[in-house]
C-alpha cells in the first residue's frame, strides 16, 4: 500500500469529512448568495419529502400485512400528506412554520455541538472548531427568533447557508487535523 498523501487520506477515512465539509461549503454558498430562494426551495424539497413518504406510508396502511397498527399508519400518512401539500401549495407560510422549525434546529444543534466539543477537548485539536460550530448555531437560532416572522422568507435561507458554512470548516477542519487527534 502507498503512503501518498490521498492513500493515507482515505486509508483513515478523512476523505469523507473533507467531501462533506466541501458540499456544506458550496451548498452554504449558495444559499447565502440567493436566500429567498434557497428558502423557498428548502420548504419545498421538505413538502416533497413529506408528501412521497405521506403516500408510501398510506399504500402501506391499505394494503400492507400490519393490521394492528393500521389506523394509525393512516392517520400518520394522511398527516405527511397534509403537511407536504401545504408546504407546496402555501409557500409563504409553509416558510414561516419552518423558520421556527429551523430556530428550534439550530439551537438543540448548538447545545449538542457544545457538548461534543467539551467532550474532546484535550483529545482533538479541531475541538474549538466544533465548539466554535456549535457557537454559531446558538446565534442563529436566537437571531431567527428575534426577527421572527419579519425576515422569514430569506432568514432560512441565508441562515441555512451560514450555518452550512461553519458545519463545512468545521469539517475539513476536522479530517485536517485528525493525524495529530489522540481520540476522534
Amino acid at each position: 500500500m502507498s503512503n501518498s498523501p490521498v492513500s493515507v487520506a482515505f486509508s483513515q477515512g478523512r476523505m469523507w469529512y473533507y467531501g462533506g465539509g466541501l458540499l456544506s461549503l458550496v451548498v452554504g454558498g449558495f444559499a447565502m448568495a440567493r436566500p429567498v430562494f434557497a428558502s423557498v426551495a428548502i420548504a419545498q424539497i421538505i413538502g416533497i419529502f413529506c408528501l412521497v413518504s405521506g403516500v408510501l406510508l398510506l399504500v402501506s396502511a391499505l394494503f400492507g400485512n400490519a393490521k394492528k397498527h393500521r389506523i394509525l399508519d393512516f392517520f400518520s400518512a394522511a398527516l405527511r400528506v397534509i403537511v407536504g401539500l401545504l408546504l407546496i401549495l402555501k409557500v409563504v407560510q409553509g416558510v414561516m412554520a419552518l423558520t421556527l422549525v429551523l430556530a428550534a434546529i439550530f439551537i438543540a444543534e448548538g447545545i449538542f455541538g457544545g457538548l461534543l466539543a467539551l467532550k474532546l477537548r484535550g483529545k482533538n485539536p479541531a475541538w474549538i472548531w466544533v465548539l466554535l460550530n456549535a457557537a454559531v448555531a446558538v446565534v442563529l437560532g436566537l437571531m431567527l427568533l428575534a426577527k421572527f416572522p419579519t425576515d422569514a422568507d430569506w432568514a432560512i435561507g441565508l441562515l441555512f447557508g451560514v450555518n452550512s458554512v461553519f458545519l463545512g470548516v468545521s469539517l475539513v477542519m476536522y479530517a485536517w487535523l485528525m493525524p495529530h487527534a489522540r481520540e476522534a
